[in-house]
């Protein structure tokens, strides 16, 4: 295989990965380059923290072969806050690209590059030079679909986003879709682009239990080894924002039970803005890592109900081999089998679900979510997914 320049082009910093899109992108980068390919992330947008202490851009080397460049300018921040705080999504990445208005150093990056991926359709394909070069859109999930069950700002967007997805075939010489479903309606659309199926995955390196990680952030979180910590992982994306709701006014109406079982649900991430604690009902609010949460825990929870694509937050729960409580809808876009790979957890039968989780010890639940791993490693690990099934264009 001859190694390859790619050049990926992202509307947001990527690494350190904080979100499911960060995961998702930052997963398929790893894979490309530890297959021997050279990869270089540029990120149109920092992240807040990022303003003011570079000069323009800065890079960031991740490992061997892969970097990433993220673009610190003023004028691009500012955008993207603004659109940040009125709630819009990023639609002024679509404008400016679309229109070739692009940093110099990515012109210089583009120019070099033997094959182009831009992450999402936010990111058009950019007129210019190498117009000629392959290119090929990494899809996270159907962003029109998302809009139209976000904000009232972000539904005003869907019929736009639609459109430009339904062109995708037309503007791209490959789609990468992460979910039959999301691969089924791109190959419904006009066009010749090949659709591949790339689901998502992760890098199940830095999942690996720390019994030292555990004892450390249990006692932070004043529990004792004999309580149950239940994480539920994600960003504040609308359909974790109201599976969270629900999760808040069950652990108000379930307290005594709560209590008397010992269990605890830990909210990790941006969901919460902030570290909190009401009731049975722990919050880390944003961390800078996931990891030692995960070490932690001793059982993982996704209660969402609709969205789009699949959700990352269930990659990261086989990979850190804890045993599962889902929605069935929560499993979509995954081979997990009820019973078999996870316990179904709706919203109705929930106490019953829970009850089924303490009906075994620790060390039980520990070699069936080991077992669960060993069986779908190969389609939850991204760097053996890349190497099965990804073809250049």
């Amino acid at each position: 295989m001859k190694p390859l320049n790619i050049l990926i082009i992202s509307g947001w910093k990527i690494f350190p990965t904080q979100a499911g899109g960060h995961l998702r992108s930052g997963s398929f980068a790893q894979a490309l380059a530890r297959i021997g390919h050279n990869v270089r992330i540029y990120s149109l947008a920092g992240r807040q923290d990022d303003y003011g202490k570079k000069q323009g851009y800065f890079e960031q080397q991740i490992e061997t072969r892969l970097v990433e460049e993220i673009h610190c300018g003023w004028t691009l921040g500012l955008i993207q806050a603004i659109g940040r705080r009125l709630g819009y999504p990023r639609i002024w990445q679509h404008l400016l690209l679309e229109k070739g208005l692009v940093p110099q150093r990515l012109k210089q990056a583009l120019q070099r590059a033997d094959l182009i991926i831009y992450d999402l359709p936010y990111c058009p394909p950019i007129p210019g030079p190498w117009s000629d070069t392959p290119r090929c859109l990494l899809s996270h999930n159907l962003e029109h679909r998302l809009l139209a069950q976000g904000s009232e700002k972000e539904r005003r967007w869907a019929a736009w986003m639609q459109k430009v997805e339904s062109e995708a075939r037309s503007r791209y010489q490959q789609i990468l879709a992460c979910a039959p479903e999301d691969e089924a309606y791109f190959l419904e659309q006009s066009g010749t682009a090949p659709v591949l199926l790339i689901p998502n995955g992760i890098d199940p390196r830095p999942y690996r239990r720390d019994p030292e990680a555990r004892a450390r952030v249990r006692a932070e979180l004043g529990l004792q080894e004999k309580d149950w910590l239940i994480v539920f992982s994600g960003s504040r994306f609308e359909p974790n924002l109201e599976a969270l709701t629900v999760l808040r006014a069950f652990c108000k109406s379930e307290a005594s039970y709560l209590a008397s079982r010992k269990i605890h649900f830990l909210v990790l991430g941006s969901m919460m803005p902030v570290a909190m604690k009401e009731g049975n009902l722990l919050a880390t609010g944003r961390v800078e890592s996931t990891f030692p949460y995960f070490s932690a825990a001793d059982a993982a929870l996704n209660p969402v109900v609709r969205g789009s694509g699949s959700n990352v937050k269930l990659f990261e729960y086989l990979a850190a081999q804890l045993p599962i409580l889902s929605t069935g809808f929560g499993v979509r876009g995954t081979r997990l089998q009820e019973g078999h790979d996870f316990i179904l957890a709706e919203r109705a039968n929930f106490i019953a679900s829970l009850d089924q989780l303490l009906s075994q010890n620790r060390e039980t639940w520990r070699a069936f979510a080991k077992e669960v791993w060993e069986r779908q490693k190969t389609t939850a690990d991204m760097e053996e997914i890349v190497r099965r099934t990804l073809k250049f264009p």
